[in-house]
């Protein structure tokens, strides 16, 4: 009865009901309740081609390599996104489908699938970021994410991605053992 007269901290819903993250490193299996998630590679490019079409892009693609793995139930990831070092969320790129991230493909209990995920974001927060991953497609409140840093990179190797002329190639999702 007092806990729905007097709101915790406030009217502060976003802090009451914000997601459980689970954070990890590369390499690691994170778990984000109904499934476990890791990060298996990163790469950048300026120019990406996804099913025989290419997309140019004023700042830089940075393909995060995963390996997502259901564990109690069939589970599908419904929001994918990037957080650079000022909290800003940059999510999953839709100017094209991505089979992994899409919210549509549904993984199966303890078949590990592997693939990339594609992101645009600009030149200079690419050098140091993280991966967000989560089930539910909307309303993340009150569930698990799995927070992964990707490696950091320096601004070299962004130049370098960010003036390449041939296409990288958006890996497809595949079952891995």
């Amino acid at each position: 009865m007092v806990a729905n007269w007097r709101p915790i901290n406030g009217d502060r819903a976003d802090i009451r009901e914000r997601p459980y993250i689970v954070v990890g490193q590369v390499g690691e299996s994170v778990s984000a309740r109904s499934f476990e998630a890791q990060l298996v590679s990163v790469r950048g490019a300026r120019l990406l081609g996804v099913s025989s079409k290419g997309y140019e892009t004023g700042g830089v693609w940075i393909l995060v390599r995963v390996r997502v793995t259901a564990t109690t139930e069939d589970t599908a990831l419904g929001y994918a996104a990037l957080i650079d070092d000022r909290g800003r969320e940059f999510l999953v790129s839709n100017r094209f489908s991505q089979q992994l991230a899409d919210g549509a493909r549904s993984f199966q209990p303890g078949i590990a699938v592997e693939g990339e995920i594609a992101f645009e974001v600009p030149r200079d927060v690419a050098t140091s970021m993280r991966l967000r991953l989560a089930s539910p497609l909307i309303d993340q409140r009150m569930d698990a994410m799995a927070e992964i840093e990707l490696p950091k990179v320096d601004t070299a190797t962004v130049d370098k991605w960010a003036t390449q002329k041939d296409p990288v190639i958006l890996e497809r999702p595949e079952v891995v053992s």
